[in-house]
């Protein structure tokens, strides 16, 4: 059990990070940027990541996005998008990797069903942190 608590604080602690005083510290968010997401998106989010000239859908610019959605940050379409676990089947199917998914493998069932999905969620959100710190 006390393995189960640390990993859920650890979780709450990584949840903090969405506070936007903290986000230019969020190493978690950076992190799996840097993994996940720049080899598409390019280390500045600026879609020019080594793999974008041979993707079929070129990566968006991610520090555009505040600007093409009338200056606000789109948190929640970010979130979704990066989770992907909630897409509509008869859309087909997803451009870029679903990354909850990918995530849920890695964190595997450590923390039991509820508590993996806690840590889960709090990567996606540091993920999602450090790309509204991208913002121009």
């Amino acid at each position: 059990m006390p393995n189960n608590c640390s990993l859920i604080v650890g979780a709450l602690v990584a949840m903090s990070l969405a506070t936007p005083g903290i986000a230019q510290d969020n190493q978690l968010g950076a992190d799996t940027y840097r993994v996940a997401c720049a080899v598409c998106h390019g280390s500045s989010g600026q879609g020019d990541g080594e793999f974008a000239s041979v993707l079929t859908v070129r990566p968006p610019d991610l520090t555009r996005l505040s600007a093409r959605n009338d200056g606000v940050f789109p948190y929640l379409k970010v979130f979704q998008t990066i989770d992907g676990r909630a897409s509509v089947k008869a859309h087909g199917t997803a451009i870029m990797p679903i990354w909850g998914d990918t995530f849920t493998r890695e964190i595997g069932q450590a923390a039991g069903p509820f508590g993996s999905e806690l840590l889960v969620r709090a990567r996606i959100v540091a993920l999602v942190d450090y790309v509204e710190s991208l913002q121009r």
